[in-house]
């Protein structure tokens, strides 16, 4: 627990983003919502211990001063324990860090390499189509920012 001034005292929550390449984000927050696939999850200070599974989706964070940054993150998990979250995610990017234009060429690569399958090759279609609904998230949540 933190206060942000004398007699406002403010619950937070350490959190931790990573991802393969690395910390996307380390510090304590008033709230984040992360998009489990059973739905979005809203995680305060003192939340009962959790586990979850993470969509491709937004993952959002209510900084102490209350800004927020968002996140466009890939499929992933999450757990809550100890008043601590950490999130797992295969791939992420802070919204207002996303290059439109290079996610716009991987929504086009994606799409042509659909297009290209035999309507046989399972595995190929699953990778194009996660490959494409990684980038159309991107694009979204840049273009909300």
């Amino acid at each position: 627990m933190s206060t942000s001034a004398p007699g406002t005292e403010r619950a937070t929550v350490p959190l931790t983003v990573l991802s393969p390449r690395g910390v996307l984000y380390e510090g304590d927050v008033r709230m984040v919502i992360a998009p489990s696939v059973a739905g979005d999850v809203a995680i305060l200070a003192r939340h009962a211990p959790l586990e979850a599974i993470l969509r491709v989706g937004e993952t959002r964070v209510r900084l102490v001063d209350d800004s927020l940054i968002r996140f466009a993150t890939g499929e992933g998990y999450m757990t809550v324990e100890g008043n601590n979250v950490l999130i797992l995610v295969e791939q992420g990017e802070e919204a207002s860090t996303i290059d439109r234009e290079r996610a716009q060429g991987a929504l086009q690569r994606a799409e042509r390499q659909l297009a290209s399958l035999p309507e046989d090759d399972a595995v190929g279609r699953k990778s194009a189509e996660r490959a494409k609904e990684r980038a159309e998230n991107r694009l979204r949540i840049s273009a909300e920012g």
